[in-house]
């Protein structure tokens, strides 16, 4: 049944929509894919991912790209980060706040070095990371793009390391962030729509969080399964509390875990 899917996929997508159109450029991932080598379907499809000039083939693009990770979830993809760098996780934000919408993109993972630098080049061209502070928690470090107002676009990023003059350098092709509307309110009660997600990945989940304000230090957080209740803690010192729901929902490339967040924030008395 897989491979009849894939079939159609490839078929569909070679289709022309006027007769002299060439096939499509897609075609030597379809192969790789439709002969069950899925690391290099993975391949071909970062490759290819830069060079799609149509609507039509950026959607046909994506839409391989879910049906590769609709098999191991993308832990069949050929990423290989060097032994120093281990627990990738590349997050895709988007958080609505009152009266705005921003993107933002958060790294983090744990690695004995301390000289980390980053950059991560968007497929709209961006170059995300340059000069942001890796911060370090002993082993572990994380750092953040700093808030975007353009939405993080479907597309091959590549995000690129250098520590003690080594470089590792690896194109992802990722489905991006724009416009989700998982959560939504109604007044102060809030509606999660979950968005599709194969068999082979976990589950989307909840998280709630807490932030003292005026520094937004984080004072507390719960995870939530969908379809249990968002409960808060008691502010018995009436401190002015910042909140924030956010679903979340995870893919792989290789090693390097993928999640894309949307969450809602605003001041705790409007949840």
């Amino acid at each position: 049944m897989r491979a009849l899917r894939c079939a159609a996929l490839f078929w569909a997508a070679a289709a022309p929509a006027a007769p002299l159109l060439p096939a499509t450029p897609l075609e030597p991932a379809y192969h790789a894919l439709l002969s069950g080598d899925r690391a290099g379907a993975w391949r071909q499809l970062d490759a290819l991912g830069a060079a799609l000039s149509s609507a039509a083939q950026r959607q046909a693009w994506l839409t391989l790209q879910r049906e590769l990770a609709s098999g191991q979830c993308g832990r069949d993809a050929p990423a290989a980060p060097p032994a120093w760098l281990g627990d990738l996780e590349l997050d895709l934000i988007q958080r609505d706040i009152p009266l705005s919408r921003v993107y933002n993109i958060r790294l983090s993972g744990v690695s004995p070095r301390r000289d980390l630098s980053w950059s991560l080049r968007l497929p709209d061209g961006r170059e995300l990371f340059a000069g942001a502070k890796t911060r370090y928690d002993g082993r572990q470090f994380e750092l953040d793009s700093g808030d975007q107002a353009a939405a993080l676009p479907p597309g091959v990023y590549r995000l690129t390391a250098r520590s003690g003059g080594e470089i590792w350098r690896q194109d992802v092709s990722l489905p991006g962030m724009e416009a989700r509307d998982w959560l939504r309110r109604d007044g102060r009660k809030l509606e999660p729509r979950p968005p599709a997600q194969s068999s082979a990945c976990p589950r989307p989940w909840l998280e709630q969080a807490l932030l003292t304000q005026p520094d937004f230090d984080l004072a507390w957080r719960q995870r939530r399964e969908l379809g249990q209740p968002l409960r808060w803690p008691a502010n018995p010192a009436g401190k002015k509390l910042w909140a924030s729901v956010s679903m979340l929902r995870a893919e792989f490339r290789g090693p390097v875990a993928i999640r894309q967040i949307h969450r809602l924030a605003a001041p705790l008395e409007q949840f």
